[in-house]
């Protein structure tokens, strides 16, 4: 009867593990319910360098055609002759260079989607996407 006891609280420890080591800063974003399965979608800022983040918002937020440029197509920020005509994204890339690449890798992170936009499959009922 002790084993038994022992064997489900170990059990029941290795199960709550999981929930105990998740990222407080996850923000639920989306959830499916199956039957008795819930799955839940989150989004975490963990190991994101919220400055250069913040920057880039600064960035957009003050060109939004550029934003809409660039939910479009994200390489443009290695294309130098496109960042030379907006001096904010010059500047924000000349002080967070490996920005450059992260925009390009992870769109997401930086990026709403828009119509156009060919990096965000998963985004229902935006044209464009498939």
């Amino acid at each position: 009867m002790k084993s038994s006891i022992g064997a489900l609280l170990v059990l029941s420890i290795a199960v709550a593990s999981p929930v105990f080591a998740q990222d407080s800063s996850a923000k639920v974003t989306g959830t499916v319910q199956s039957g008795n399965t819930t799955i839940v979608f989150t989004r975490s800022n963990a190991g994101l360098n919220m400055e250069q983040l913040n920057a880039f918002g600064q960035v957009l937020a003050s060109d939004p055609a550029l934003a809409n440029k660039l939910a479009k197509s994200p390489s443009l920020v290695a294309n130098s002759g496109f960042v030379n005509q907006h001096p904010a994204l010059q500047e924000y890339l000349e002080k967070y260079p490996q920005a450059r690449a992260d925009i390009q890798v992870n769109p997401g992170n930086y990026l709403e989607p828009t119509n156009g936009s060919n990096w965000n499959h998963a985004a229902p009922g935006l044209k464009g996407t498939n």
